[in-house]
């Protein structure tokens, strides 16, 4: 996966450069509470997008195809309506959920970890996907909780990391897009190799 990195750096710019200046654009606003909860809200809709499309990339890596970032590119095109919707949705469910005490927020945080997948890879409705999700995540609730922790952890250190070594050199919204870039991977690409290997198992 290593020498996929660049590539999926590349991906995730598909939700880094937007987040970026929606970051910057929210920063403005008065009110604190409503400037989080806009940040919050745009990385939970558009992060999950870099997501499915990573999995299609790393899928077709697997299984050595040609042209994977571009494959992952179309597949993301033809099912965006219906990537962002469930996006949206799963969003929604996750803020109503931390809104309920904190832990229904995070059990439908967990359990809609392989959403975007079902839809991008396995071709399935909202619905559809997701009940496919439930049923990949159920089983396995504590590791994937434990996987998605540890991933966001060590994507958040390394970012710190190059903020502090890329602020040397860079600033702004350059040093914002580099940072997210380089961890977003981090990120998302152990979470697609689990749904990948999720699917695969009970197919």
């Amino acid at each position: 996966m290593t020498r996929h990195f660049p590539a999926l750096v590349l991906i995730g710019l598909l939700a880094d450069v937007p987040l970026t200046f929606i970051s910057r654009s929210t920063g403005n606003i008065d009110n604190g509470f409503l400037s989080t909860f806009a940040g919050l809200a745009a990385i939970a809709i558009i992060t999950p997008l870099a997501k499915a499309a990573s999995i299609v990339a790393i899928d077709s890596w697997e299984r050595e195809r040609p042209s994977a970032v571009a494959t992952a590119f179309r597949a993301l095109a033809r099912r965006l309506h219906v990537l962002l919707a469930a996006s949206i949705l799963w969003a929604t469910g996750v803020f109503l959920g931390m809104g309920l005490l904190i832990v229904p927020g995070v059990i439908v945080l967990v359990l809609g970890q392989c959403l975007m997948g079902a839809i991008i890879q396995e071709n399935r409705s909202i619905l559809d996907a997701a009940r496919r999700t439930v049923a990949l995540v159920k089983p396995r609730f504590l590791p994937v909780l434990a996987l998605f922790l540890i991933v966001q952890a060590t994507a958040g250190i390394t970012s710190s990391v190059l903020e502090a070594i890329g602020g040397l050199v860079l600033d702004g919204w350059l040093l914002d897009v580099a940072t997210r870039a380089l961890t977003s991977p981090i990120a998302f690409a152990p979470l697609a190799v689990m749904f990948l290997r999720s699917s695969a198992a009970t197919r």
